[in-house]
């Protein structure tokens, strides 16, 4: 499975939000998602890809592209 389609179940399971509507160029601000929705996905993404995310640099990030790609570069 990709890091897009795995970050996508995780958000839709978690948020419950529509999994169509979440792409690479999909800002995060658009994602229905509130800010425990928010602490959940983080949690279940350093779980499944075994990383630890930096908060900091998570605040840097605009879109389902750049969470995709930090993923990447953490699990690389």
């Amino acid at each position: 499975m990709s890091t897009i389609d795995h970050l996508r179940a995780i958000m839709t399971k978690v948020a419950r939000c529509d999994g169509n509507e979440i792409g690479m160029n999909t800002a995060l601000k658009d994602v229905k998602a509130d800010s425990l929705h928010w602490l959940q996905i983080i949690i279940r993404v350093e779980s499944d890809f075994n990383i630890e995310i930096d908060f900091e640099r998570m605040r840097e990030m605009t879109s389902i592209g750049d969470f995709v790609k930090y993923i990447d570069s953490c699990t690389g």
